[in-house]
């Protein structure tokens, strides 16, 4: 089914359930794995304010279990539901939780800021076991070999892509790859298209296979120089500025987090946090939020924009800030505190405090 995303009041909410069911669907037939299970989950502290994660288990000899892309636009179909199921002077549901089987039966649970759970809704997602991953024929092409060109060249065509895969108005856009080694990797593509929500929203990259090429012929020149990096951020504006967000995997943050000292994490988190803001400031917070860890929850980065600082803009986490707040978490547990949430409130001048929220 399609869904106007402008006008998401329009439908029912069997097909809100349906549309969230087929994203789920697409999303993980895209990284092409065989599936068990999937999970979504959703969630919001206000109408402005919330994210959404997803992971899936893979079918092998051992449970594995793999993160998925969920889009701006499952948080738009979620936020519709909230809205409706809110009641007369009682609080809305801050998260939901949307499990999926591969022959289309779901179940949707919520919760509550009281930690009352409301009741689950279940059905089943019609034509999911009918979908076909038929990657799109690229109508921008970047060149096809990226090692004959120089590495001004290879950011001046990312950034054309960017422009070109950016089908909106936008004020600041982020391409991001992801790599392991030189041949396992993914590449993203988020953008802010207003000031007024501050929002991000998501769009394949253009040329999707050979932007991931042209990040592993950055991460092969680095790792020659002998400064390889896991993430690497592009953080464009449309009059082609470029700023570079490295996340290497020895710094600043180290591989092993266990025998750091608790002021050398927090310093570590500063210091991402920092970096993954794209804009003048007056306050941040960086929310580390767990489900079963040490298995990867989800994090977020808000911010609120000198130009407008009424406003709470969305930031990219980078993946260090996942490894950052499980730590955390592993150690306030081992003292009697299991977070299911951590905010890590910044100012500018580098003062900070933390906030939880107990499971």
């Amino acid at each position: 089914m399609t869904i106007d995303f402008n006008q998401v009041e329009r439908y029912s909410k069997e097909e809100i359930y349906e549309a969230i069911g087929l994203m789920i669907g697409e999303a993980i037939i895209a990284e092409g794995d065989d599936w068990q299970t999937a999970i979504l989950v959703a969630e919001i502290e206000d109408e402005l304010s919330g994210l959404t994660y997803g992971r899936y288990t893979i079918k092998t000899e051992q449970e594995h279990q793999k993160s998925f892309s969920t889009g701006y636009h499952t948080y738009v179909l979620f936020n519709e539901l909230r809205r409706r199921m809110k009641q007369p002077d009682q609080p809305a549901w801050n998260k939901a939780t949307f499990r999926l089987q591969p022959n289309g039966e779901f179940e949707c649970s919520f919760s509550y800021p009281d930690e009352s759970g409301g009741e689950a809704v279940a059905g089943e997602v019609a034509g999911l076991d009918a979908i076909e991953y038929v990657p799109p024929e690229p109508t921008f092409k970047l060149p096809a070999d990226p090692t004959a060109l120089s590495e001004d060249e290879l950011y001046e065509w990312l950034v054309q892509g960017v422009k070109h895969a950016v089908k909106e108005p936008w004020e600041t856009a982020f391409l991001r790859g992801e790599v392991a080694n030189g041949r396992d990797g993914q590449a993203g593509l988020w953008f802010r298209s207003s000031a007024e929500t501050g929002e991000l929203g998501s769009a394949p990259p253009a040329d999707p296979h050979q932007t991931l090429r042209y990040f592993f012929e950055l991460w092969r020149r680095a790792a020659r120089a002998g400064e390889p990096w896991s993430e690497l951020t592009v953080q464009v504006t449309p009059d082609g500025g470029v700023r570079r967000i490295y996340v290497s995997p020895e710094s600043p943050v180290p591989a092993e987090l266990t025998q750091a000292t608790n002021a050398q994490l927090i310093d570590w988190l500063r210091e991402m946090t920092e970096a993954m803001i794209d804009a003048p400031w007056v306050r941040a917070v960086a929310v580390g939020r767990f489900e079963e860890p040490p298995q990867r929850g989800g994090s977020a980065v808000f911010f609120h924009p000198v130009s407008a600082p009424g406003k709470e803009w969305t930031a990219l986490a980078s993946g260090n800030h996942n490894r950052l707040f499980v730590e955390l978490w592993r150690r306030w547990k081992a003292r009697g505190k299991d977070w299911s949430e951590l905010q890590f409130h910044l100012q500018p001048d580098g003062s900070y405090e933390f906030e939880g929220v107990l499971r």
